[in-house]
């Protein structure tokens, strides 16, 4: 059985030519594109997530260590300036003279990062010391931002 073209008629080839146009655009949707912002777990290291925790014991304490924070007539021993004691968690959160020093979620309020930056009252700390580095100040930024936890 041999078909011939002027056999068929013109509403059939277009109906053909429609199906075959169709199957083709569907069939170019279902390939990747590469750009699909959803990556299954573990696919691309690219996209995953940092999910990385400051801890107060890990991060932050050796920063206030190095620092000479904790040192008597700064903010250790007896005599803390501002009557604030950064001799442990608990003192921290509970603050100064200058009310909290620590925000827990809000590093922006926070006048331990206000004053390690341009503070809003009294001297940039350390005092008498260079500043700390812009990365030192995110990680204590970060840690109030995520809570600033006893961890």
């Amino acid at each position: 059985m041999t078909l011939s073209f002027r056999r068929l008629s013109g509403g059939f080839l277009f109906s053909l030519l429609a199906a075959t146009v169709f199957v083709c655009l569907l069939l170019s949707g279902c390939g990747d594109s590469g750009d699909d912002p959803v990556s299954p777990a573990g696919d691309d290291d690219d996209n995953m997530v940092d999910t990385t925790t400051v801890s107060f014991s890990d991060d932050i304490e050796p920063i206030l260590n190095a620092n000479s924070c904790r040192n008597p007539g700064c903010h250790g021993g007896g005599s803390a300036s501002g009557g604030l004691s950064l001799t442990s968690y608990t003192s921290i959160i509970a603050g100064g003279v200058h009310g909290n020093t620590v925000v827990p979620g809000d590093s922006e309020s926070s006048n331990l990062v206000l004053k390690l930056k341009s503070p809003p009252f009294g001297s940039r700390m350390p005092l008498g010391r260079a500043p700390l580095s812009n990365e030192t100040v995110q990680t204590i930024a970060d840690w109030i931002d995520e809570g600033a936890e006893d961890n």
